[in-house]
This record gives C-alpha cells, sequence and structure tokens, in this order.
C-alpha cells in the first residue's frame, strides 16, 4: 500500500481551504436569517468580538494568519478587596505553515462587573503565551526566544493594565503573609528576545535589575561593564540569580527563587520590606570562578549604594 508523506497530505489540506475560502459566496445562510436568540441576565455584556483564519500565499509559501477572541473572568484585587472583571482577549497569530510563530499580538480589554469598584483597561501585548490566573494580580505574558535567544517575562497589573515588571529568563517573587500584594525581581540580558538592551544604545551595559510591585515599578538599576582582562568573558544571558534572606525575619523558598516577609502581614508598610539581598552571580573563564552582586534590600528598595560586587570589574548604578 502507498503513503502519502504528512507535509503533502497538509499542503492538500490547505488547497483544499484555501478553495474553500475563495468559493464562498456572500449569500447569507438560511441559519443566519432566524431571529436572534435573546440572552436574559441580571447584566448583559455584549460585544462584536470574532474569530477567523485566512489563508494566503506569501513568496511562495502558505501563510496562516488566525484571529481568535475570547472571553475570561479574572479577579483583581486593591488590597485584599475582589474585584470580578469580565477581559476580553483577541489574539493575532501570524505565521508560516512549515513554521512556528513565537510571535503572537495580544489585545486585551478588561471592566469590572456587579457593583465593584469600576475598573476599566485597555492593553497590547506581543508574546507568546498570555496567563492570568498565577494568583499574583497580575497578567503574565512569555515571549520565547529561539536559538540562543533569553524568554522575555512582562507583567501587567491586573488593576489598571498597565506593564509594571520584566525580566528575562525567570523571575523571582517576594510574597506577604495575608496580602496579595507580591514584589517582583529578575534580570533583563543582552541575549533577551527582542533585543530590549541593545534598544538602549547604552555603552558597556550588560543588563537591567528590575525591582516592582504587582502594581507599579519601583526602581530598575543598570549593571555596566568596566574594561579588564576579563570583561570579555562575562556571559551576555541572564546570571544566576537567588534571593538571600539576612535575618530570622524572612525565609528563602523555592531555592531562593521566592521569599516570605514572616513578620510583615496585610498592614505593613515600606519600611517592613527589608532583611534580604538580591544576590547575582557570573561565572568567568575557563576555570568558572565565581563573581558575586549582592544587594540588600531596604524601605522596599534595592540598596545599590551599599551593594558588594566587584568594582573594578562592573558598575551598578540608576
Amino acid at each position: 500500500m502507498k503513503y502519502s508523506h504528512p507535509l503533502s497530505i497538509f499542503f492538500i489540506a490547505v488547497s483544499i481551504l484555501i478553495a474553500a475560502l475563495n468559493s464562498c459566496k456572500p449569500n447569507t445562510p438560511e441559519s443566519d436569517n432566524k431571529e436572534p436568540v435573546e440572552v436574559k441576565g441580571d447584566k448583559v455584556y455584549v460585544d462584536s468580538g470574532f474569530s477567523s483564519v485566512k489563508v494566503f500565499d506569501n513568496n511562495g509559501r502558505v501563510c496562516i494568519q488566525q484571529t481568535s477572541t475570547n472571553y475570561e473572568m479574572a479577579d483583581a484585587y486593591e488590597g485584599n478587596s475582589k474585584i470580578p472583571l469580565l477581559v476580553k482577549v483577541t489574539k493575532t497569530d501570524l505565521c508560516f505553515a512549515d513554521s512556528v510563530n513565537h510571535d503572537k499580538v495580544y489585545q486585551l480589554s478588561a471592566k469590572s462587573v456587579m457593583d465593584t469598584k469600576s475598573v476599566s483597561w485597555e492593553l497590547q501585548a506581543l508574546g507568546t503565551t498570555l496567563n492570568m490566573s498565577d494568583k499574583t494580580n497580575t497578567i503574565l505574558v512569555v515571549h520565547e526566544g529561539t536559538g540562543t535567544e533569553e524568554d522575555l517575562i512582562t507583567r501587567y497589573s491586573l488593576l489598571t493594565g498597565e506593564e509594571v515588571f520584566t525580566c528575562s529568563y525567570s523571575d523571582m517573587k517576594v510574597s506577604i503573609p495575608n496580602s496579595k500584594d507580591r514584589r517582583f525581581v529578575g534580570f533583563v540580558s543582552r541575549n533577551a528576545v527582542t533585543h530590549p538592551i541593545q534598544t538602549r544604545n547604552e555603552e558597556n551595559l550588560i543588563g537591567l535589575i528590575n525591582y516592582s510591585s504587582n502594581s507599579k515599578k519601583i526602581a530598575t538599576l543598570k549593571l555596566k561593564l568596566k574594561r579588564s582582562a576579563v570583561a570579555a568573558n562575562v556571559a551576555s544571558y541572564s546570571p544566576e540569580m537567588a534571593l538571600v534572606a539576612t535575618n530570622s525575619n524572612t525565609t528563602a523558598i523555592d531555592d531562593g527563587k521566592g521569599l516570605i516577609l514572616m513578620k510583615a502581614n496585610e498592614k505593613y508598610s515600606s519600611a517592613d520590606v527589608k532583611d534580604f539581598a538580591i544576590q547575582f552571580t557570573y561565572y568567568i573563564g575557563s576555570d568558572n570562578e565565581a563573581t558575586v552582586i549582592s544587594i540588600p534590600v531596604v524601605n522596599d528598595k534595592p540598596d545599590w549604594k551599599n551593594a558588594s560586587y566587584d568594582k573594578d570589574l562592573f558598575e551598578l548604578g540608576e
């Protein structure tokens, strides 16, 4: 028995789809002539969201543009007050049939529902995946890198839709007991997809250290290389990272990727966010000699002026 190659079957299917699209007539289907179904409820939200697939030829390659719209419920928090949101998500994915696309455009709009605080916002994000349910009061967008590129992680506030945090590879989290508030800490490297460091066009800039809450950006530090014999051996990807407890008031978890402020609660102030350090470790040269950057956090900010690091190799500042 003769078997067809899977790729041939795929292109046959695409050809049939193209022919079907081209043969579509503007006549209204009989089902569309029916009376619309009446939707009842205490409150009804009606929108013109749609989904579509467009297949076309792009210089001999089959290109597929998919646009889909869906609606999700998400809970935003202001303090410990829950605000239910109805979020409309429109995702557009444009790719060639013989490749995987990591660049999707997300358009979001949100409004509060029921008798809660009025919330309304819109945002547009570029990424590969989107998640609104990781219980951090943020929208998580991950843009996957290819080859030697590192993923780029971006977080948006569920309350305002504003970008509050970005990093490459992965982020670290500080938790406050009895509170939905978080602190996010991360590093944006030269290997991050979309090259955010290179677009700054700053000489010797090796990366950015970002520190944010789930409602706003708090601090961004610049890490630069000084001219030295080993500078060329410093990796362009994200260094090893950890949150380090400096006394019993804080506890590191998840191998230092998370930290709990044991003495704080929902009534915390900026002065209570302390007693830990942000630590980055680079391994340099053929013998992988470790060099550590340790930045204490005081009054809810990275205290870079009192950071410990090799000042002959690095320069740290705002």
